[in-house]
């Protein structure tokens, strides 16, 4: 359904589905070919959160498409870390390898950005793209690409007059199973040759899979939302990220 840039993320339609996701999750790792850290309350609540941190953008009226670079860091500490300050402190080298990382890699995706939307009237394809070069390698952040680049490219929709994309039990494994073929086919979408061209088959999969799944998840009011008390992420989850990327581990 069409609508314009006018309209919201509703957050408490978001959350029930995400329920639907937690509870049916065992089945859809099993039947997805690259398993998957499990996808549980602490990973829906920050998703949660970032979507909260999109309205606030939408309700400022914005005038571009696309999320601006500190908003982007943004979103994916958030869907790590939440918005607690304490954490952050507490992991405060992982956020500064996050942001080293990203300053590298954004100038890349904002340039593939600029060229398509100046000439593009399909905001399917832009926003699989955005998807796309977010995710695969290298990659925009050290970790949470996944979820990142789906909030970067539901922004966009939303900016659009589209519907976004929202992980449900009915679309989840195509979703998945998509990703890691962007993510892990490291040595063809390594090359410079594939970068170039802008990953034509695993663009064109996705911009078909968005047009088929969004949905109305969606409010024309700005929602009162109030979160419920945010969950603690697991140490060993987060330390399991620092030493898989060598990077400064907890400060204490």
């Amino acid at each position: 359904m069409k609508h314009g840039p006018g309209h919201f993320f509703d957050i408490e339609s978001i959350s029930q589905n995400y329920e639907l996701v937690i509870a049916d999750f065992d089945r859809i790792n099993k039947i997805i070919r690259c398993k998957r850290d499990k996808f549980d309350r602490v990973i829906a609540g920050n998703m949660l959160h970032a979507y909260n941190h999109i309205n606030n953008l939408l309700a400022a009226a914005p005038e571009k498409a696309i999320l601006s670079w500190q908003d982007m860091l943004e979103l994916n500490i958030v869907v790590h870390l939440g918005i607690q300050s304490e954490t952050r402190e507490e992991y405060y080298g992982f956020v500064r390898h996050t942001e080293e990382k990203f300053g590298k890699q954004l100038p890349s995706l904002t340039k593939w950005y600029d060229r398509h939307e100046h000439n593009e009237d399909d905001p399917y394809k832009i926003a699989a793209g955005l998807y796309v070069r977010v995710l695969s390698e290298p990659q925009l952040f050290i970790e949470g690409n996944h979820r990142t680049g789906s909030l970067i490219a539901n922004y966009y929709l939303l900016m659009k007059g589209e519907d976004p994309f929202v992980l449900t039990p009915q679309n989840a494994v195509e979703f998945f199973d998509l990703a890691s073929d962007v993510k892990f086919q490291k040595q063809d979408i390594g090359s410079k040759f594939k970068r170039a061209i802008g990953w034509h088959d695993e663009l064109a999969r996705m911009r078909a899979f968005l047009e088929a799944n969004v949905r109305p998840f969606t409010t024309d009011a700005m929602p009162k939302w109030t979160p419920p008390p945010q969950e603690r992420p697991e140490d060993k989850h987060i330390l399991k990220m620092l030493h898989r990327h060598k990077t400064v581990t907890k400060l204490l």
